[in-house]
């Protein structure tokens, strides 16, 4: 019996930062020094998030210069680990397989991702297009192309990410030709609820071919919009025996699965089943086999479980502050500040501010922000910004919440400033503004006269500026622009106001992983939300200047997700108020179409759920549209 240890390694990678995620690798094959085999992420020594500098040969030369170095640091251990290669005239994303200081092969990506989030077919060419060689930099050749690596009684395949989602996976041919193990190294981003849909995509490709499988995936904000999630798996026939730490603020975490080779082909030799024509079979048989070394083999098995179960809320409490904490730490600022206007936005904001902060010091160390120079204390600056249209219960709840979280808060009122404004502006037009006439530039003069003081404060705290709008209210465009759309970084656009506010009740319920119970909260949940810009007789409410938040979900979700036909937007048992759902639909066609300039103005948001709405990462709209039959 032989029983190889096959590591698959989470890593935080940096767009570009050939130095920091070199080091980083070799960082995790050191610490697994007793692994026989190691896998690392997709893209993971450029970075996945290098967009179109992946176009410039200075990244392809700075790639396999760390390979080579990688490459030293392979005795006695085989290293799968992935970059960008050129060969001429293509682009191709390869994974580099490494074994005792030498490179084996390189294994070009088959099926690239074109959808949702993903644009790889701008820079990247499908693997079809590679020849069976590869001419290297420093002019050597090497096997390229769907490669089977064999040993006497271990034998493994490689497909990349997007090549495991696929109907026809690479996997199927690599399977027919022998494969005991299937690689798959990923760049796979994070979205609430998406681990499971992987546990069951790869649990059911292992049972179906009776083989184990082996996923690595990136974790953390790799370059500003994306979240990684961790996570990495171990499947042996249809069962997940290993899954990573997801989400992690470490720099890896490594996942063990060792794997009994007589038992395995055991395994396969009574519950293989072949499937497909000759002709599809043949594509296994001639693939390139490439003959290695044997793997280290184990002397000790661990044959324990060890599996998690996803959480939406606690997912969702991970992935934004783990979001938000690498913003700050690679835009290498001080961190965070917010204007607090005790809603309920800004104060899931700031409590995201202190679930990092919680986390860093959980899996990093107390010391760890000390040792970058950032006082836990000082990473956050909140500020409440009042006129006279802000009610007491408002203020109050702000600053109740940030000295419930621990961070500094002030107070100002800018009804000066408002003033002074329309004084100036009035003149111009030889009129005074009236709430009958001007609504709308009342109200957003106000969200506008905020915006550069919290910015003149964010700049002398040296901070980053949060902009706190969520996605319901950028599809239907309830920002101001430069006034509360301003910000570094949206990290609530991802998910709807619905999410938002079941979110904080699930945090002042004392249900949170890392928050502890927030009795601020409850004045806030237990408020209409407001914009507070109308005068305070009025009573304006969100959903009475919108329509109900579920309401506008539905829309929402059908419109963009679903692709739903503008006529047959929303059915019948949606939603119980006929009347409220016709005038509801008017409403969000209208404000959706006139509202996608705005959308390409919010500052960068994290994907965090099934689809999201920011122009660069998510969703393209036509800025000028009009939607009619």
């Amino acid at each position: 019996m032989s029983v190889y240890r096959c590591t698959a390694v989470s890593l935080k990678t940096t767009a570009l930062d050939f130095k920091g995620n070199r080091e980083k690798i070799l960082a995790a094959i050191q610490a697994n020094e007793n692994s026989s085999l190691i896998l690392f992420p997709e893209l993971c020594i450029s970075g996945y998030g290098c967009e179109d500098t992946f176009y410039f040969p200075w990244v392809w030369e700075q790639s396999w210069r760390s390979l080579l170095e990688i490459a030293k640091a392979t005795s006695g251990k085989t290293v799968i680990v992935g970059l960008p290669f050129f060969q001429s005239p293509y682009l191709f994303n390869v994974t580099a397989i490494l074994q005792n200081g030498k490179i084996l092969g390189l294994v070009p990506k088959q099926n690239l991702a074109q959808t949702g989030v993903h644009y790889e077919n701008r820079w990247f060419t499908k693997g079809e297009e590679s020849r069976n060689y590869a001419i290297t930099p420093d002019g050597s050749e090497l096997p390229f192309g769907s490669l089977l690596f064999e040993s006497a009684d271990f034998n493994f395949g490689i497909e990349i990410c997007e090549d495991s989602w696929v109907q026809t996976r690479p996997g199927q041919y690599l399977v027919e030709a022998g494969a005991d193990l299937i690689l798959s190294p990923g760049a796979s981003h994070f979205a609430l609820g998406k681990q499971e849909i992987r546990k069951k995509m790869f649990s059911e490709s292992s049972r179906n071919s009776s083989t184990a499988i082996l996923y690595a995936n990136l974790d953390g904000n790799e370059s500003g919009r994306l979240i990684f999630e961790g996570g990495c798996m171990g499947i042996v026939d249809g069962n997940v025996k290993q899954e990573g730490p997801k989400l992690h603020f470490t720099d890896f975490e490594s996942t063990h699965l060792d794997l009994d080779s007589t038992e395995l082909r055991s395994n396969r030799a009574r519950n293989f089943r072949s499937s497909g024509t000759r002709e599809f079979r043949s594509r296994g048989k001639g693939l390139q086999r490439i003959e290695i070394l044997p793997l280290k083999a184990q002397k000790n098995f661990d044959n324990s479980v060890q599996v998690s179960k996803s959480d939406l809320f606690q997912d969702f409490t991970r992935a934004t502050s783990l979001g938000l904490f690498d913003y700050l730490i690679k835009s290498k600022t001080k961190g965070y500040t917010l204007s607090l206007s005790g809603g309920a936005d800004s104060a899931a904001c700031a409590l995201l501010i202190k679930a990092g902060i919680l986390f860093s010091g959980k899996e990093l160390g107390p010391k760890y922000l000390e040792s970058l120079g950032l006082d836990p204390k000082n990473l956050l600056f909140t500020l409440f910004q009042g006129t006279e249209n802000n009610s007491e219960h408002t203020k109050n709840s702000a600053k109740q919440l940030s000295e419930e979280l621990g961070f500094t808060h002030a107070e100002i009122t800018v009804d000066s400033e408002v003033k002074s404004m329309l004084e100036k502006i009035s003149s111009v037009k030889g009129l005074i503004p009236n709430w009958k006439d001007h609504n709308l530039a009342l109200q957003n003069i106000q969200a506008r006269v905020r915006s550069p003081l919290i910015w003149l404060l964010a700049n002398l705290n040296g901070h980053l500026l949060l902009s706190t709008g969520n996605r319901s209210e950028a599809s239907v465009g309830y920002t101001t622009m430069d006034g509360d759309s301003s910000g570094s970084v949206a990290p609530l656009t991802g998910v709807s106001k619905e999410f938002v506010l079941s979110w904080l009740k699930n945090v002042h319920e004392g249900k949170d992983i890392i928050l502890p119970k927030i009795n601020a909260l409850e004045g806030i949940l237990n408020s209409k939300p407001t914009a507070e810009l109308k005068p305070l007789s009025e009573k304006q409410e969100d959903e009475k200047d919108l329509m109900p938040y579920p309401l506008l979900q539905k829309l929402e979700r059908n419109f963009v997700f679903l692709g739903k036909s503008p006529d047959n937007l929303l059915e019948s048992q949606e939603w119980s108020d006929a009347k409220e759902a016709e005038e509801g639909k008017k409403k969000f066609l209208k404000l959706f179409s006139a509202s996608q300039w705005k959308r390409e103005r919010l500052p960068p948001s994290f994907h965090l759920d099934e689809y999201g709405l920011d122009p660069k990462s998510s969703f393209r709209f036509p800025i000028l549209s009009e939607i009619s039959f």
